[in-house]
């Protein structure tokens, strides 16, 4: 049951449950604008006036956005410490491999 302008909460199970590679085209934007259009209304709904089932499915779906959130943002954190690590390594290995030929070529023994 939902409440007057809102998704229903059987809507929202079915569209999460269905994997993405089983949705049409229309069907994910279909559900990208009902779902943004539901979250303003939850957003704007006081909760006082939310039925039992949608204050339930408010707080599931609020707390599944926010773990949602926290892992984007620790996996593109992780990413760019990796880029850095990486640039960091490629770095001392051409620095590596520059000392090398100054030394297999004699120039550290001249510059001494």
């Amino acid at each position: 049951m939902s409440d007057t302008g809102r998704k229903p909460v059987g809507d929202k199970m079915s569209e999460t449950i269905t994997p993405d590679t089983q949705k049409s085209y229309g069907e994910e934007i279909k559900e990208r604008v009902t779902g943004a259009y539901d979250k303003i209304a939850r957003d704007m709904q006081p909760p006082e006036s939310k039925s039992t089932s949608q204050s339930t499915a408010d707080t599931v779906t609020g707390k599944s956005s926010e773990a949602k959130d926290t892992t984007e943002a620790h996996q593109q954190s992780f990413t760019e410490s990796a880029k850095e690590y990486a640039a960091s390594a490629q770095k001392h290995a051409a620095e590596t491999l520059h000392s090398a030929g100054d030394y297999l070529s004699g120039k550290s023994a001249e510059s001494k």
